[in-house]
Formats: structure tokens, C-alpha cells, sequence
């Protein structure tokens, strides 16, 4: 028997079996280990639920709860007001005017040639901003800027323009916030991402939805005896199953604004009731 042989033999079998057997436990300790949770991004969350948007803001941005009133207008404040016909109501917090000469302009065109009007012949006009314009009552709303921002759902800092058949404006109705008091130094606003992804976690935004505009302005939350308390908001306008509505994120504290929605339609008589309980300014 040729043992040097043998043992060679012997050797290489050994071998294999360590490899083997190597091979297999290393195999069960991957099988065993847990699979790593991959972690979506808010980009890749709304593609799967088809979820489309725009462009969302994601600069840095401050605000501050700050305090204000409905303005009474004065005589003083409608004596310039030309070629118009003035009525002043609601405890002259509401300017009613009729125009002798109708303006002419393009809805499509997001307000933009109402702008000289505006300018020159509204009580501070080019403290307003473009919103919306509803065909169905033929209205375009312009709404009041505080530090930039636009007011938003109050009827107490809008503009409503009443248009004819002919795109012709022949009407108007103006209501005016006051001097605004902050309450305390300008803080951090979430950016329009991290509010959108807020949304997304609370559960508002429904799959084949569409949002088609972000906004970050200031809102209502809290009606006082003496005044209002507003803050900045992110104002996020979807449509789902051809129906528009707007969800609200807290800009300053980063939570969904329980109002169920803010739907087009209600907009107009959403902060009525603050109206009724703000401190009125009387003519003097």
C-alpha cells in the first residue's frame, strides 16, 4: 500500500469538507440574518401612490403669531376713490363700490391686468394679491398681504370682484385688516417639503390625487373678543376625483390643521363668524 499516497488522498477530502461545510454556515448565518429595511423617500411615496405636484418651496422661512382687526374705513380713506359710486357698510368695515366705467380684462391672466386698477383707484389695492377666479359667480378674489404673505380663507382682508359676461369688472367689495401686532420674534417656518411630507404622514392626501398649488400665508385659528390671532400656514391645494380642496400645515409648530379640509366652496363664509365677534371701528 502506498501510504504517502493515502494520505494525500486523505488530506484533500478534509479539505473539501472544511469548504463544505464553511460554505453551509455561512450560508445559514445570511439566511438567519433579518433583511434590512429599505427606507423610501417622500419623492418615492407619492410616485407609488400617484401623487403628482409641482414646484414646492423648500427655502428657509420665519414667522410669527401676530394679532390683528378688522379696518373701519374712514370718509378720508374713500374721497379719492374716482369714477366709482361708494358705499361703505357692515359698521364701515366693508367698502361696496359699482364702477361708472366697467374694466376690461382677461380671467386666464391671473389678475394681473386688474393690477392698475388696483394701484390707483382701490383704497390701498397694492396691499392685495391674486388668489382665485370663480367662473361660476363670475368673481375674482384678491387677498390682503400681511409681512408679504397673503391672507387666507378670511373675508376680512379680500378684495371680490364681480365680473360681467364680457370679462368686464363692474363691481367690487373690499375688507381690510389693520395695523398687525407680532407676538413675539420672528421664529422658523417648516419648509413647503416638510410640510408636505406632515401631510402625507397624517394621512390626508389620497392616491391619484393632484396638488396644484402651495402657499404660505397667514390664517385665522383663533377669533378674541379684541382682536385675532393669526398664524403662517402652508396652504396645500389638491384635487382628487375632479373635487378641490385645501389642507392646512402649521408652519411654525409643523401639525395638520384640523379643519377637514377647506373646501372651494366654503371659503368665502369660513371666518364669517369672526367678523361678528371683532371689536367694531366706528366713523368718527
Amino acid at each position: 500500500m502506498d501510504w504517502k499516497k493515502t494520505e494525500t488522498i486523505f488530506i484533500i477530502a478534509f479539505l473539501i469538507l472544511d469548504i463544505f461545510l464553511l460554505v453551509l454556515f455561512i450560508d445559514s448565518r445570511m439566511s438567519s440574518s433579518p433583511t434590512p429595511l429599505v427606507s423610501q423617500t417622500l419623492e418615492e411615496k407619492l410616485k407609488s401612490e400617484n401623487i403628482t405636484y409641482g414646484k414646492i418651496p423648500s427655502n428657509p422661512e420665519v414667522g410669527s403669531y401676530l394679532s390683528t382687526e378688522p379696518l373701519a374705513f374712514t370718509q378720508t380713506d374713500i374721497n379719492d376713490l374716482k369714477g366709482q359710486s361708494i358705499m361703505v357698510q357692515n359698521d364701515n368695515q366693508r367698502i361696496y363700490s359699482i364702477l361708472k366705467k366697467p374694466v376690461k380684462i382677461d380671467p386666464d391672466k391671473y389678475g394681473a391686468d386688474l393690477m392698475p386698477f388696483l394701484k390707483s383707484d382701490v383704497f390701498e389695492g397694492d396691499r392685495y394679491t391674486y388668489w382665485s377666479f370663480d367662473r361660476e359667480r363670475r368673481e375674482m378674489t384678491f387677498n390682503q398681504k400681511i409681512d408679504g404673505r397673503p391672507v387666507l380663507f378670511n373675508t376680512n382682508g379680500q378684495i371680490i370682484f364681480t365680473l360681467n359676461q364680457a370679462n368686464e369688472v363692474i363691481s367690487y367689495r373690499q375688507t381690510m385688516l389693520g395695523d398687525t401686532q407680532m407676538f413675539d420674534e420672528k421664529d422658523d417656518v417648516i419648509s413647503g417639503t416638510d410640510a408636505l411630507e406632515v401631510l402625507h404622514q397624517h394621512g390626508d392626501l389620497k392616491q391619484n390625487s393632484k396638488i396644484v398649488n402651495t402657499t404660505l400665508g397667514y390664517y385665522n385659528l383663533v377669533s378674541l373678543p379684541s382682536s385675532d390671532v393669526y398664524l403662517p400656514v402652508w396652504a396645500f391645494e389638491v384635487i382628487h376625483d375632479k373635487q378641490t380642496t385645501f389642507f392646512l400645515v402649521n408652519g411654525l409648530e409643523g401639525s395638520v390643521i384640523n379643519t377637514s379640509g377647506v373646501d372651494t366652496n366654503e371659503v368665502p363664509n369660513m371666518r364669517e363668524d369672526a367678523a361678528q365677534k371683532a371689536k367694531a371701528k366706528r366713523l368718527k
